[in-house]
């Protein structure tokens, strides 16, 4: 097992009501033995470092890297079968391949295994590694753990009927009652914007230090916040339901490993 020392967290500016300072209050309640600091967003953080001289040329390397990330440079963009198919192929990254492009931007001193980065983005995670079943993620955990705000609605699935709605409505042109959707299954999705936004993510990060420290995913137990969710109905039971607690054995490790 790892013993973690620093958790630092990355704010995401383009994510509406994204409460850095919040998040790392809850990490530090859970796991007060743990050192939490919050940054700005990764790439401002740590480009701050280089004199700016050197900026100009480290960001056009940068672009060049990320450019390699981006889920269109693999798979055929136009495809409406992808399960982004609503979202601008340009804001869907490779979970895998962006952690290798950022982690080169972290300092020696920064990378040794007692600390964890977690960076916070709007932009969506994909997972190609079954070219022909691509799917999206909140969470890509490891070396940075880069956690998508947009993946907390694109992910999870939403109801059967949201869907047959939504494209019953398409059909027909009516863009307005598309768009009242989110109001009318508020209790069971999750949307852009949504306030409750902060407290569903706090147990991905919980899931980022978990897995850090054992090498374990997800939880199995619905009911764990370390759990992840298939659909947006669970991830609201999951995180914020009556019944939501976590689990036994997650309990026991983050008071054995992080407890004061």
């Amino acid at each position: 097992m790892i013993h973690l020392h620093t958790v630092y967290l990355y704010d995401d500016p383009d994510t509406a009501g994204l409460d850095i300072d919040y998040l790392a209050g809850s990490l530090a309640a859970e796991a007060p033995g743990l050192q939490v600091g919050v940054r700005t967003d990764f790439l401002t953080h740590h480009f701050g470092r280089f004199p700016e001289e050197h900026r100009a040329s480290l960001e056009h390397e940068l672009e060049r890297q990320l450019a390699g990330t981006r889920a269109s440079a693999h798979l055929d963009a136009e495809d409406e079968g992808l399960p982004w198919a609503q979202v601008d192929a340009d804001e869907v990254y490779v979970g895998r391949l962006l952690q290798a492009a950022l982690r080169l931007l972290i300092p020696e001193d920064e990378a040794t295994t007692d600390r964890l980065h977690c960076v916070f983005i709007s932009q969506l995670l994909a997972d190609i590694d079954d070219p022909a079943a691509p799917r999206v993620g909140v969470a890509a955990l490891g070396s940075p753990t880069i956690i998508s705000t947009s993946g907390l609605v694109e992910a999870p699935r939403r109801p059967r009927e949201y869907y047959f709605r939504r494209n019953h409505y398409a059909m027909l042109g009516a863009v307005e009652h598309i768009d009242s959707l989110a109001e009318q299954f508020a209790d069971r999705t999750v949307d852009y914007g949504d306030p409750r936004i902060n407290e569903l993510l706090k147990g991905y990060l919980l899931m980022a230090v978990a897995y850090r420290a054992t090498g374990d995913g997800p939880c199995a137990d619905p009911l764990c916040p370390l759990h992840a969710a298939n659909t947006q109905q669970q991830l609201l039971q999951t995180q914020l339901g009556d019944r939501s607690r976590i689990c036994g054995y997650h309990r026991g490790m983050l008071d054995t490993v992080y407890g004061e």
